[in-house]
């Protein structure tokens, strides 16, 4: 008989949440992944993220609305002529997720749960003005699920994620065995240890950083195709503010689109958040964070689900308003718990902000746990949940973020594979 094969150690939350270190130079940039290099399926000129689909990428975060919807505020984004080039672009940081759009149980019985990579990527680029990480994020969405089943009642068209966890369970056998080489030494004759609190990964610094890159890109490689692409997303600025979010989904016939916000009032795709001016989140939130789960929301959806019929904090009641610093706490915990907020009932700027109003605020006992100290945003304006944050207030290198929000989900991952898919 054939040996048993040892049980894996269970996972921690740098195994599943591989944040790279901000490039400083364009040395640095040797020990990244760039976009334009992940190869799409074995024998396929085909890149992982084509060049069709980095074109509805840049189009659809400049462009977000449909003609007829008529104007928000909400201004553009504006990408730089150098950004707009594929290999401008460098993968950020890694999530692996078991189960978005979250794990509860109530989450999983209304939309399903569909087994995702993200990669998220940003611009960086090195010409006549020097080098630069740009203030601008995309997240790239790779699912993992099998034919869907039928949407709940009032819920269409957004059918109930089946996951295909025998293909999730290989990327994670294979993140553990990453996992288990790092800390033996074979990434450049140093062993490294990922336990601890959230950061950026200890394999992508020092002696093991080339080496262990070399592996998580063919970790991708064989995973990921074009096919699994399914959903993205994109953060960027109207220099040097306001920031602006689109999300985007691939729907039959018309592919890459913008999606109305799922919070805001089944037309306007674009949400925006600025410091100048009276209104700062542009257009406001109706979030339904506070009521039971439900598959009912205001994206693609008709009719919509009713304003008067959700309900639901946001951080825009605090940024655009003056609340007592216990409701900030009550708002940012709401936010920051994935069995309370997703994407289909908070809205993105809450999401992005969670972390970096409360401490810029200064409210007192406010921390993010399971986030080393080093990471954690130290500047209002700083957008970022899971990246680098380049400020243009106060200059000097990119700063690694990592957010409270970005660890509770962190922790519902490493909770969930750990019991449900490893050694399974």
């Amino acid at each position: 008989m054939a040996p048993t094969q040892a049980a894996s150690r269970p996972l921690a939350p740098n195994d599943v949440s591989i944040l790279f270190p901000p490039p400083k130079s364009a040395a640095d940039l040797a020990n990244l992944i760039a976009v334009s290099e992940l190869a799409g399926p074995s024998g396929s000129p085909q890149r992982l993220f084509s060049d069709a689909d980095f074109a509805r990428f840049i189009a659809n975060a400049e462009s977000p609305e449909h003609p007829s919807v008529p104007e928000s505020g909400a201004r553009h984004i504006q990408f730089p002529d150098e950004v707009k080039k594929i290999n401008a672009w460098f993968v950020a940081g890694i999530r692996i997720d078991p189960g978005a759009p979250g794990l509860s149980p109530e989450i999983i019985a209304k939309f399903g749960r569909q087994p995702q990579i993200r990669l998220i990527i940003q611009p960086v680029t090195n010409g006549p003005s020097g080098f630069k990480v740009h203030d601008t994020a995309g997240h790239l969405i790779f699912s993992f699920t099998l034919d869907a089943d039928p949407p709940l009642d009032g819920c269409a068209p957004f059918p109930r994620f089946k996951p295909d966890d025998e293909a999730f369970k290989a990327v994670v056998r294979d993140v553990a065995t990453l996992r288990d080489e790092l800390g033996a030494g074979h990434f450049g004759n140093v062993k490294v240890s990922t336990s601890g609190d959230l950061n950026v990964h200890p394999g992508l610094v020092g002696a093991s950083a080339k080496a262990f890159r070399n592996a998580i890109k063919a970790l991708l490689e064989k995973h990921l195709s074009p096919q699994r692409l399914n959903t993205m997303a994109v953060m960027g600025i109207a220099p040097p503010e306001p920031w602006i979010f689109v999300s985007m989904l691939r729907v039959p016939q018309a592919g890459l689109i913008a999606v109305p916000g799922p919070t805001l009032d089944g037309m306007h795709a674009a949400q925006m958040f600025s410091m100048i001016g009276e209104r700062h989140v542009v257009p406001q939130p109706v979030t339904n964070n506070q009521n039971p789960v439900t598959c009912r929301h205001a994206a693609l959806q008709n009719p919509p689900l009713p304003q008067a019929d959700r309900k639901g904090v946001s951080t825009s009641e605090f940024i655009d308003g003056n609340v007592p610093k216990s409701r900030v706490i009550e708002i940012v915990d709401t936010i920051a718990d994935p069995k309370k907020s997703h994407f289909f009932n908070t809205d993105c700027v809450s999401c992005h902000t969670e972390t970096a109003q409360p401490l810029a605020r200064k409210i007192q006992n406010f921390a993010v746990p399971g986030v080393n100290r080093a990471v954690w945003p130290k500047e209002d304006w700083n957008l970022r949940n899971f990246g680098w944050f380049p400020s243009f207030l106060h200059g000097g290198p990119a700063a690694a973020t990592i957010t409270k929000r970005a660890a509770a989900e962190t922790a519902d991952v490493v909770a969930f594979i750990n019991s449900q898919l490893l050694n399974k």
